[in-house]
């Protein structure tokens, strides 16, 4: 006898393996003799960069460059700053992880403690959180459809987003960018600060083209210790492989900066005039294709035993892609110091949860804005101080199980006022892909172990249904065909409105 079972992948990428580990930063700062003595320290931040991520065997290297960046009051009482490097190799080891593989490296600063030794000499300890994090494709073979004599399927269609994988990439950017007329040359570089924005994606056989900007701003402090901030755009392209992709494929792309270095650079002058900028963009790409399947969710036959192995299969729709700006007003509170004016402010430690309700996806979360001003005689001052955000955008889903992977920068931020009461308008942005996920119970395989006996079957068997019950639960406890019951008892539809006698024919 014919038996014939067909089947249909199913994929999804995820999280196979983490690795957590620490990295510390202890170094002693010697002011070079061109900085004035510190008079008292005003900020102490450190940046760590991933440029590298080398896989040989089991060890997976973490290689960069975690800066350390100090603004200082000098004895001049003039804002001044100094940064320093100091080296990134940080090594876990992952065992039997799939070849097709994507290792995703992402390090933050735990925390950084400072302390002024001398007037020339600086005291730092901090900590650097390192995540290694390995994807991979999981593929799941369902089974869609059997034929065999007597065989009854209970078949659910869904449309759903099969992954193609996940890839990354860390490219290199670099440009010697003058300062505008009219701006005075540059003492030190006080902030600087870019952010990848991503304009137009295009793919093509196994390939996605990317295009967008790197956004740049930089706050210089001249010789008479003036602070001014400049702005400038550097153009992104790159093409990213991921196998599998080609015209209809749905793309997530990320930008992140994973390491900036902007130096201050003479001209032919000798003036400081020109900035010297160096950033690593890590790519990230999600690759997706649309597919219409049909999931089995029971069978049995009318003639054979059968055996069903089954499993839990996820159904992931794409509910919207997100490229939204949002903008949140904050009072800050400086009572006690009060603010004259505010010379820079940018924003660190961004964190963000996401729920759904209602049909609103629900983004919150906190910033800390970071501000440089002078207070009411004038005198160099630093701040932080933690604001808390929320926003809401609608999604077009029928299900509370939506999925999304927040991709939140800080896009902008202005602090105005003076004073003990300041405003702070910071704007976000929100991007990426937002899926619906409905989890099935699938059958993943079906054998034949023989043939039914029907010695203690009847010609025809009356029973007495309760409401609610379903047809193809009653059909498959006394062997038959749905069909043969809805026609025997004139029903329609897959469950009882009402309690019911129903005669049962002999299949």
């Amino acid at each position: 006898m014919d038996f014939n079972v067909e089947k249909q992948s199913l994929s999804s990428c995820r999280v196979i393996r983490e690795a957590k580990a620490e990295q510390s930063v202890d170094c002693d700062i010697t002011l070079p003799d061109y900085c004035p003595d510190i008079k008292s320290v005003l900020c102490c931040e450190v940046e760590p960069g991933v440029t590298a991520v080398d896989i040989t065997g089991n060890r997976i290297t973490a290689v960069g460059n975690a800066t350390v960046k100090l603004i200082y009051v000098g004895d001049d009482d003039r804002i001044s700053c100094f940064e320093q490097s100091c080296p990134i190799n940080k090594y876990v080891e992952m065992s039997s992880l799939p070849e097709d593989n994507t290792m995703l490296v992402t390090a933050k600063t735990s925390y950084v403690n400072c302390r002024a030794v001398s007037p020339r000499r600086m005291d730092v300890h901090g900590c650097i959180a390192i995540v290694f994090s390995a994807l991979s494709c999981e593929t799941t073979q369902v089974v869609s459809s059997a034929s065999a004599q007597g065989i009854q399927l209970k078949q659910q269609p869904v449309q759903t987003c099969n992954s193609l994988g996940c890839a990354s990439k860390l490219f290199q950017m670099s440009e010697v960018i003058p300062l505008p007329e009219g701006v005075q040359s540059a003492k030190s570089i006080l902030h600087a600060q870019a952010l990848p924005v991503i304009t137009q994606t295009k793919n093509v056989s196994h390939k996605t083209l990317i295009k967008g900007d790197l956004q740049l701003s930089v706050t210089l402090c001249s010789q008479d210790g003036e602070v001014t901030k400049t702005e400038h755009s550097m153009p992104i392209s790159q093409i990213a492989e991921l196998q599998g992709l080609d015209e209809n494929s749905l793309c997530d792309v990320r930008l992140s900066v994973s390491s900036l270095d902007v130096q201050l650079k003479p001209d032919e002058n000798g003036e400081m005039r020109r900035i010297d900028v160096a950033a690593c963009i890590c790519a990230v790409v999600r690759g997706y294709s649309k597919v219409s399947a049909v999931l089995l969710s029971d069978a049995f036959s009318t003639v054979n035993e059968l055996e069903l192995q089954k499993d839990s299969v996820c159904e992931e729709g794409l509910a919207a892609v997100l490229d939204e700006t949002f903008v949140n007003s904050a009072e800050l509170d400086f009572s006690g110091a009060a603010v004259g004016r505010v010379l820079d402010a940018w924003c660190t430690d961004l964190t963000c949860v996401n729920s759904f309700a209602d049909s609103q996806l629900d983004l919150s979360g906190a910033v800390t804005v970071c501000v440089l001003y002078t207070d009411a005689e004038d005198k160099p001052c630093f701040a932080r101080r933690r604001v808390d955000y929320r926003h809401k955008t609608d999604i077009n889903a029928d299900t509370y199980d939506v999925n999304y992977e927040p991709n939140i920068c800080v896009s902008g931020v202005a602090v105005s006022g003076k004073g003990t009461q300041l405003n702070a308008r910071i704007q976000f942005n929100a991007s990426g892909c937002v899926f619906t996920r409905k989890n099935h119970l699938a059958v993943t395989d079906i054998t034949q172990s023989g043939e039914k006996s029907k010695d203690n079957l009847s010609a025809i068997t009356v029973y007495f249904a309760d409401k609610g019950e379903k047809l193809w639960d009653i059909a498959k406890h006394f062997g038959t065909s749905v069909d043969a019951v809805s026609r025997r008892n004139a029903l329609s539809g897959e469950a009882l409105h009402d309690d019911t006698m129903l005669i049962i024919p002999r299949s």
